[in-house]
């Protein structure tokens, strides 16, 4: 989250941008714009330990690099491209700590008509984001209830995407094919689609309705279906004065590719409480996913979050944030569900 992004949290724009970027090059029809952050992340956490190493720390820092440019075809249509990969530390090795981990962020093109919309297609986020963007907010524990779809998880490849905005009414529509995620494997090679409306009843309050499906292909082979994964979202967000309170609910079922499983109903909150003051900013989160079938334990969560944030300029941001765990023994699957964290950053954006 970017104390920018607060103070625009009603007007998100129908394409994903780079929240901080510089231009490198402009003329009368073009413009170029390169961007990224390098955020170093320390979490503080028994969930950190294993039999191996006693340790509750754990280095979660990364590095993005973007770049994206827009092409004027006349006074209403422009094409665009944009793309951003993620590069973090190979910590899987203790004897060899120098290699990468790459990660595809966003790798998309499109068109967009300042009439008719934009229409999109690569690996971006899906038309359920624009919702799930209402609470993923903090900068750290927020946004997790939706990645075991993925037709709303946040960025997936493959998308198809049509957004539309007035200044009151946003319509996105997407579509995928043999599509992977950037969550679960739960999330792997699916088709799928999602459709999201939302409207702002006032400059302040914004409600919003969506559904995604997807098949479930979690071993990887999309030969071998077992069922759907259904998701509605009902939304809403108030932003005035500093103050950004946000809620989202998702509801439906679930599955995998295990057939003796198959699926299970499940319910999803997320919750967002934020105030901005100066170059401030406070907040308090509450995650919260429940699937009915014990075979899906993996995935349940329930926590609470309590974060501050300050902001130096535009480019540097420290941050200290504190999970509470709330998940009980009986409703997870491992240990580490249960525990709770502490995350400390500081991030340089240019």
């Amino acid at each position: 989250m970017k104390k920018t992004l607060l103070a625009l949290a009603v007007a998100a724009a129908s394409v994903s941008t780079a929240a901080s970027a510089a231009t490198i090059y402009k003329d009368d029809t073009s413009t170029l714009n390169m961007g990224g952050r390098v955020e170093v992340r320390a979490n503080f956490s028994d969930a950190n330990k294993t039999a191996e190493d006693d340790n509750m720390y754990k280095d979660a820092s990364r590095i993005r690099l973007n770049i994206g440019g827009e092409q004027k075809l006349n006074e209403d249509i422009s094409f665009i491209g944009f793309t951003e990969f993620e590069v973090t530390e190979d910590q899987s090795d203790a004897t060899n700590t120098d290699d990468a981990l790459f990660n595809t962020r966003y790798l998309y093109a499109g068109v967009t008509s300042q009439t008719y919309g934009a229409l999109t297609y690569g690996h971006q986020d899906n038309a359920f984001t624009y919702l799930t963007n209402f609470t993923d907010m903090a900068e750290v524990f927020s946004g997790y209830i939706n990645e075991y779809n993925v037709a709303t998880s946040d960025r997936a490849n493959n998308v198809l995407r049509y957004a539309f905005n007035t200044e009151k009414l946003t319509i996105q529509a997407s579509v995928q094919g043999d599509s992977d995620s950037d969550g679960t494997p739960v999330t792997q090679n699916a088709d799928g689609f999602g459709v999201i409306a939302a409207y702002k009843i006032t400059d302040a309050i914004e409600l919003g309705l969506g559904y995604a499906q997807t098949d479930a292909n979690a071993a990887g082979d999309d030969q071998f279906s077992t069922g759907d994964n259904n998701t509605y979202t009902a939304a809403a967000r108030y932003s005035k004065n500093g103050i950004l309170v946000a809620a989202t609910y998702e509801g439906g079922t679930i599955s995998t590719a295990d057939t003796s499983i198959a699926e299970t109903d499940f319910n999803a909150a997320d919750l967002y409480a934020g105030y901005t003051f100066g170059d401030n900013n406070v907040n308090l989160t509450y995650n919260y996913f429940d699937a009915d079938k014990d075979q899906f334990d993996s995935l349940n969560m329930s926590n609470v979050n309590f974060e501050y944030a300050r902001y130096f300029g535009e480019h540097a941001t420290v941050y200290g944030a504190y999970q509470l765990n709330l998940l009980s023994d009986g409703d997870a699957a491992t240990d580490a569900q249960t525990e709770d964290q502490i995350q400390v950053g500081l991030r340089y954006a240019f």
